[in-house]
């Protein structure tokens, strides 16, 4: 999840002045408006375009289900025409869900199962331990006037990460799995 106002840490913001009224507000958005967006990466460093969920959907079994009819497979068959593409997700409850795991199981013959993955590891998954903090970093250096301008640099940073990147980060999973 990215939010359109960087979250900054206001103790490092120091201003020595004689009279408190001469102090500049520091002003900040209680609530700011934010994306979620879904990120598939492959070991070969292929990346799906980031797929923005709509502002204020809750993800459950339901929406990540179409997305992985809509989206995903055909981008996994378009990228992977005629491979057994190992499909790999954390353990996000959507994830797990019972009905998500027998399309999968349909679709994507060689996914991993949510017994499969270890439980309270979502630090595993190479898009949360590399990929988006990359991603924030680039797309999230200068606060953002709009959700639209956030999407822009999203999609630019995405575009701009290099698919080196995108494999390293893969390879660092089996390491992660094995500590």
């Amino acid at each position: 999840m990215f939010t359109v106002d960087q979250a900054f840490n206001r103790r490092n913001d120091r201003v020595v002045v004689p009279k408190d009224e001469e102090a500049p507000p520091v002003m900040t958005t209680k609530h700011p408006a934010g994306v979620m967006v879904l990120g598939v990466v492959g070991s070969d460093g292929q990346k799906m375009p980031p797929h923005f969920f709509p502002c204020g959907l809750k993800i459950n079994t339901e929406e990540y289900l179409k997305v992985l009819r809509r989206v995903v497979l055909p981008w996994i068959k378009a990228t992977y025409p005629g491979q057994d593409v190992v499909w790999q997700q954390d353990s996000a409850p959507a994830h797990g869900a019972n009905k998500t795991q027998k399309w999968q199981k349909t679709n994507m013959p060689k996914f991993w199962t949510k017994e499969v993955w270890p439980s309270s590891s979502p630090d595993l998954n190479p898009l949360d331990y590399a990929v988006w903090g990359e991603l924030e970093r680039h797309a999230c250096a200068t606060p953002h006037p709009s959700v639209e301008a956030l999407k822009a640099s999203i999609l630019e940073a995405w575009a701009n990460m290099s698919s080196n990147f995108v494999v390293k980060s893969c390879r660092i999973f089996r390491r992660r799995v094995e500590l």
